[in-house]
């Protein structure tokens, strides 16, 4: 069975996308992202995230930081992108309410392959089939 990670920071969104992607057939592993109110992340403090080392697809919210030892603030999907090339990412928001566009704006600059969230089902069903498709299997 594929496997997709979604570290996403709003709860009631991530169970959303958790039921639908496991309705059409994939493991899913969640992760809330860093608590606070000290907002620290085992990718940032040690160079990899557990979560993401064995699945085919991530998404992420375009939003969701982190701080490292140095009060760094890092983007975890810059990080995770970077990190797992041969992942493919996928940003994903509540339609209510959007990122900042210049965070959107930095994310496509620092790791351009990361792809935008379609807004339709069947179009965002369509698009991880797409993705996981082209994913290199990890070795489990």
């Amino acid at each position: 069975m594929r496997s997709i990670l979604i570290a996403h920071r709003d709860g009631d969104f991530a169970d959303t996308l958790t039921a639908e992607l496991r309705g059409w057939g994939y493991h899913v592993i969640d992760c809330p992202g860093p608590l606070p109110p000290a907002l620290r992340c085992i990718r940032c403090d040690k160079g990899y995230c557990p979560l993401s080392e064995a699945v085919d697809l991530m998404i992420y919210d375009p939003e969701l930081i982190a701080f490292d030892d140095t009060d760094t603030v890092h983007n975890l999907a810059i990080d995770s992108a970077r990190a797992h090339r041969d992942i493919p990412m996928v940003l994903a928001w509540p339609t209510d309410r959007p990122p900042d566009a210049g965070t959107l704006r930095a994310i496509h600059a620092a790791v351009p392959w990361v792809h935008v969230a379609a807004r339709e089902s069947a179009t965002f069903r369509q698009q991880i089939h797409d993705l996981m498709a082209t994913a290199t299997a990890p070795i489990r």
